[in-house]
């Protein structure tokens, strides 16, 4: 969001409820979360809200001021979620947030059992995972939803203080995700140019892509034109980004949220993530056509919307962030047809390696995956060689299904 003028400001009231469940932004908050949020866009109304832990050690306590800066700093991204799912047609939805009457966003804070430093960034959220879960079995009414994500603060030692935050676990697992905090994990200082504000990209950039695995979506880089229109998609790189330059999410990324359990809107009654029926895929063929990979295959119908990812080798976790998203199937009676311009892969390798312009003969693959309405996802996986790609038909080395992302 824009600083907006004093006009702007005053007239802020022509704007109202501009979230779910207030009617205004809290008087508490900074003057400078105030001007952020001042051309904020009224969001619908969600069945299910997203739970936020705020977690720390039986010997330290959680950073100063954390009520009021972590909900400006949550209030500010849903409305950027919100945004970004208008602007790929899915109207003002954003995930749900439970507020409390002073306009902070509840924030359930839990002490752990242990000292902090067992909680550690590498293996530390099974712990941590286990007394949140504890926590939640004690008092149902805290869990609003799958969806958890869970911060705590950062280590203070000789390698990590709230200049150099660090130590803690920081990243998804599931429908549960981590970030940190520290003192100066303030909206204040979004898109300085400063070290406050270079850090605060750091950590909120990266807190907002985690809370995207979190929300169920895999990483995904924008079409070659996406990203000279609209800069960096937020589960690409965005994290390093966020607030400074340009970021977006895909349109692929927004299918996934309509029916992700957080953006239902208010009165929808899916039993979200129960559904145990996969997506029959038959008869996957591809061929280069006009500058273009045609794939081609039969589908079942039991799903509301299929995304296709190209990327190249290796497939594995936090090797898939250049993937670039495809949302332009067309359906036809259980025929569907996917157009891959090369043009829009110019950042894979293996869109070069086809041209010519690589002498190595790469790996890559397509991934269609396919959401059904209550938000579970099955994946159909193809791979190929580039070399093999031609007019007549393209083998394919393998293909394979599985459940999810």
């Amino acid at each position: 969001m824009s600083i907006k003028t004093p006009f702007a400001v005053a007239a802020l009231a022509a704007l109202l409820p501009l979230y779910a469940g207030q009617a205004d932004i809290p008087q508490h908050f900074s003057d400078a979360a105030k001007a952020k949020l001042a051309d904020s866009v009224k969001i619908a109304p969600s069945e299910h809200q997203l739970n936020i832990v705020y977690f720390h050690g039986n010997d330290v306590e959680p950073a100063k001021d954390y009520e009021r800066r972590l909900s400006e700093l949550f209030v500010y991204l849903q409305q950027f979620y919100a945004r970004e799912m208008a602007r790929n047609g899915f109207g003002h939805r954003s995930f749900g947030l439970s507020m409390l009457p002073n306009g902070n966003v509840d924030i359930t804070t839990i002490k752990g059992s242990l000292p902090h430093k067992e909680y550690p960034y590498s293996g530390g959220h099974g712990k941590v995972q286990h007394e949140v879960a504890a926590y939640f079995a004690a008092h149902p009414e805290k869990k609003r939803s799958h969806h958890t994500l869970i911060l705590m603060p950062t280590w203070q030692d000789a390698q990590y203080s709230d200049a150099n935050p660090g130590g803690v676990p920081f990243y998804g697992v599931g429908q549960t995700c981590y970030a940190l905090d520290y003192a100066d994990f303030d909206l204040r200082h979004l898109g300085e140019n400063t070290p406050q504000g270079r850090l605060l990209t750091k950590w909120f950039g990266g807190m907002a892509h985690e809370l995207g695995h979190g929300l169920n979506l895999p990483h995904n880089n924008g079409t070659a034109q996406e990203m000279k229109e609209l800069g960096t998609p937020l589960m690409g790189a965005g994290n390093y980004t966020f607030g400074m330059t340009p970021t977006f999410l895909t349109k692929a990324t927004c299918r996934i949220l309509d029916r992700s359990e957080t953006f239902a809107p208010a009165g929808d009654k899916t039993a979200f993530y129960t559904t145990n029926e996969p997506v029959t895929v038959e008869n996957p063929q591809m061929k280069l056509k006009d500058g273009a990979l045609v794939y081609r295959f039969r589908a079942g119908s039991n799903f509301k919307h299929v995304n296709a990812y190209i990327q190249d080798a290796p497939f594995a976790v936090n090797q898939d962030y250049e993937k670039v998203a495809f949302t332009d199937v067309k359906r036809k009676n259980g025929e569907c047809l996917l157009r891959i311009p090369l043009d829009a892969i110019s950042a894979l390798a293996g869109a070069k390696e086809l041209r010519g312009e690589n002498a190595q003969k790469g790996v890559g693959g397509i991934d269609l995956v396919f959401v059904q309405e209550d938000g579970t996802r099955y994946t159909h996986r193809v791979t190929f060689n580039w070399a093999d790609i031609s007019a007549k038909g393209t083998p394919f080395i393998e293909v394979k299904s599985f459940k999810g992302c």
